[in-house]
């Protein structure tokens, strides 16, 4: 501690109102927990008001200082353990000279780091130099006055002051103490994070766990987006259990701590999902509030079974199968079990939700899986087959129905007046069809309408007079192309202002007083000229008098240095630009092994690939692909031969 922080002129505790729960002694500053929790605006405000009136503290514990504001658990599970805390040495005046030597502190965006610039700072400090008279005639000069100076000393900055600087400038969570303390000690000139945010930490959801060892599921119970528990079931064996037995258990749902901004704004931790134990209890159950907990206990001997239509467990004598997917049987299912097979037949207006599914008899209805794969070994008549980030099969004969699987691959043998859109499709025969697919392999098609970027087919024919048109889609480089010159022309212009500024600081330094301040300036840096005190004073007056200009060209030196670095970021992005252009349209092609009827090719160019397509009906598919327009040219009309095309950039594309 310095002396003027010693001085007890310096100690705020006589100047201000300490609220009710701190206590300023002279053994330090302690904190009464169970006063601070009733206070009105608690810790933060004081904060606040003490830093405000220019007081600081000495000896800081920042961790319980960071604690007190911000960990509501922690001061619950302390508060009754303890009373009072030391929060810090004492408290006491924050001086001017000793505010002025903190820079500015940079907030990144969303305020989750904050980084500052340690460098070597210095103080300026007034002495007496003696002023002496004649020397007597001993030869002694006397002493006749005094005279009152002022010199530059080198210091270094305070933990606990740039806690209070900081806090002022709106960082008030975060600080690397350890980190902070050792860059001080070492005067080093760096920049660095000097607060990082803090992540809340996970919030658990509501779960169902087993706890009867005689359950022996593959699929132990657990909670849906909605917040219900799913239930796997099994139709090959079911569990015998007693009266009394406790099945299942309910954990419940725990809220994570919450997070904070170095700005001291909380970042609030996901609200996990809860469940209603009482919605999975059916006949021959119950719910039992235990001391440890709550659980789903059988209320009589029996088999255990689980209906997948209300996710509910129950105890039953005799085990009853339900086949099939029927307004009068299920209704609608949402499965969560990862694997599903239905014997049964799918009734139209029926939908099916869940994973990996199989239906060994013909679907009439909506099969959409989530992330998993769908094999159908009936047929598929006038419903829909969905996989988000799966695959699809199709064993039988497919019509009027709609396949979906963007991401995974389709697998189709007979498909009449169909929508197929996948990633990869392959197809055996494929009659009256709307096909869209990154990659396309196909055995026979007839009367189709297709689009895609590798295109594979054997055989390709009209159906009724209706021709099949194929569309290859590839890159509209347009927009990138605009983008390189829109950042090109933006690039000359800083370069021309560059050349500006670079002008405008040689005429500065050309200035003839000016220039020879420079230059003395110079060799005064360098140490070739050494300055005597009366040179260090005249020498001063020099600097104030070129202030001015020296302000000017140290403004236009830093224009100069940011316009350079944003001419280097255009540089990249246009290099990276042309990078992504010169690979649009790899592997474009389109392959037909033998034409028997009427068959057309055309190009398509499109900025976002397939994309827009798979969104559409199978009706808005064919009109967007049979109307032409200037995105598209004709590359082929053939009625017989085969075709071989591939995709080449025009020059200048």
């Amino acid at each position: 501690m310095s002396d003027s922080e010693s001085n007890p002129e310096n100690d705020q505790s006589q100047n201000m109102a300490m609220p009710v729960f701190v206590y300023n002694r002279a053994d330090g500053v302690f904190v009464d927990l169970p006063r601070m929790s009733v206070a009105e605006g608690g810790l933060e405000r004081f904060v606040d008001r003490l830093f405000e009136s220019g007081a600081r503290f000495t000896g800081l514990d920042y961790d319980l200082f960071l604690k007190l504001l911000y960990d509501a658990e922690w001061l619950a599970e302390t508060k009754d353990k303890t009373a009072n805390l030391k929060l810090a040495a004492s408290i006491v005046r924050f001086l001017p000279e000793r505010q002025a030597l903190y820079r500015r502190v940079k907030l990144l965006p969303k305020d989750m780091r904050a980084e500052y610039m340690f460098e070597p700072v210095s103080i300026e400090e007034s002495y007496q130099e003696a002023l002496y008279g004649e020397p007597a005639e001993d030869g002694v000069a006397p002493i006749v006055g005094y005279e009152t100076k002022t010199r530059a000393v080198a210091t270094k900055l305070d933990f606990d002051e740039l806690v209070t600087d900081m806090w002022q400038k709106g960082v008030k969570f975060g600080l690397r103490e350890g980190t902070i303390r050792k860059i001080i000690a070492s005067g080093e000139t760096v920049r660095l994070p000097i607060a990082l945010h803090l992540d809340p930490t996970a919030s658990q959801d509501a779960e169902i766990v087993e706890v009867c060892n005689d359950l022996h599921r593959d699929n132990s119970p657990r909670i849906l987006a909605n917040g219900k528990a799913d239930l796997s079931v099994y139709k090959n064996r079911f569990p015998y259990v007693k009266k009394g037995t406790r099945l299942l258990k309910k954990v419940p749902r725990k809220l994570g701590k919450p997070g904070y901004k170095v700005t001291g704004e909380a970042i609030e931790p996901d609200m996990p999902k809860d469940l209603d134990l009482h919605k999975l209890s059916s006949v021959g159950t119950d719910i039992e509030q235990g001391k440890d907990g709550e659980y789903v206990v059988a209320t009589m001997d029996g088999f255990i079974s689980i209906d997948i239509k209300s996710n509910s467990i129950s105890i039953t004598e005799k085990i009853e199968t339900k086949e099939g997917i029927s307004a009068k049987t299920t209704g609608d299912l949402a499965l969560a079990a990862d694997e599903f097979v239905e014997h049964g037949e799918v009734q139209e207006g029926r939908t099916v939700k869940g994973k990996h599914m199989t239906f060994l008899s013909d679907v009439f209805g909506n099969v959409i899986s989530d992330d998993g794969n769908i094999v159908i070994s009936g047929n598929l008549s006038g419903g829909r087959a969905e996989s988000q980030g799966g695959n699809v099969t199709l064993s039988a004969r497919a019509s009027r129905a709609v396949v979906l699987v963007r991401e995974g691959e389709l697998k189709a043998a007979q498909c009449e007046s169909c929508t197929l859109i996948g990633k990869v499709v392959h197809v055996e025969h494929a009659v009256n069809c709307e096909i869209i697919a990154d990659e396309l392999y196909a055995d026979v098609v007839e009367g189709c309408v297709i689009a895609g970027k590798k295109i594979r087919i054997r055989s390709s024919g009209e159906r009724r007079g209706a021709e099949t048109s194929v569309t290859i889609v590839v890159p509209d480089s347009s927009i990138i192309a605009q983008g390189i010159t829109d950042i090109r022309k933006t690039l000359a212009e800083a370069q021309a202002a560059i050349k500006g500024k670079m002008s405008e600081i040689e005429v500065l330094k050309s200035e003839p007083d000016f220039a020879k301040f420079l230059a003395l300036h110079g060799r005064i840096e360098s140490g070739a000229i050494k300055l005597t005190a009366e040179q260090a004073n005249n020498w001063q007056k020099l600097v104030e008098k070129n202030a001015r200009p020296t302000q000017q060209l140290a403004s236009l030196k830093r224009e100069a240095d940011e316009l350079v670095a944003s001419v280097k970021d255009m540089e990249e992005t246009i290099s990276s630009m042309e990078s992504e252009q010169e690979a649009m349209g790899k592997d474009i092609s389109c392959v037909i092994e033998s034409i028997v009827g009427h068959t057309v090719g055309q190009t398509m160019r499109m900025a976002n690939g397939l994309d827009s397509l798979c969104v559409m009906s199978g009706s808005a598919i064919r009109s967007t692909l049979q109307t032409m327009d200037g995105r598209k040219a004709r590359v082929f009309y053939e009625d017989d031969g085969a075709i071989d095309w591939k995709f080449e950039k025009s020059p200048g594309s």
